[in-house]
């Protein structure tokens, strides 16, 4: 009986393809449900932040980080605070 060398099914390159492939799949899969996108303006309301105007500058799951404006000061940094995409919504 001939005895034949065992051949890799998948390659290394092969695999880190796959798996970058599969990350990116599942964070669309997760981001897929916010109807909002990075650079919209929406207004989020929530008892422990607050009624606060921003813009959508991450979305991280069903979490949207909205940049604010300094308003209080003029020395103060523009902050990121972070929603449930359900308790924010478009300004009217």
């Amino acid at each position: 009986m001939k005895v034949l060398p065992a051949s890799p099914s998948v390659l290394p390159r092969d695999r880190g393809r796959l798996a970058s492939w599969l990350s990116d799949a599942a964070e669309k899969v997760r981001t897929a449900a916010v109807p909002y996108k990075v650079g919209d303006v929406v207004l989020g309301e929530d008892p422990f932040n607050g009624r606060r105007l921003g813009v959508v500058a991450v979305i991280r799951g069903s979490s949207l980080g909205l940049r604010t404006a300094a308003d209080a000061h003029p020395d103060l940094v523009p902050e990121v605070l972070y929603y449930d995409y359900r308790q924010v919504r478009m300004p009217d």
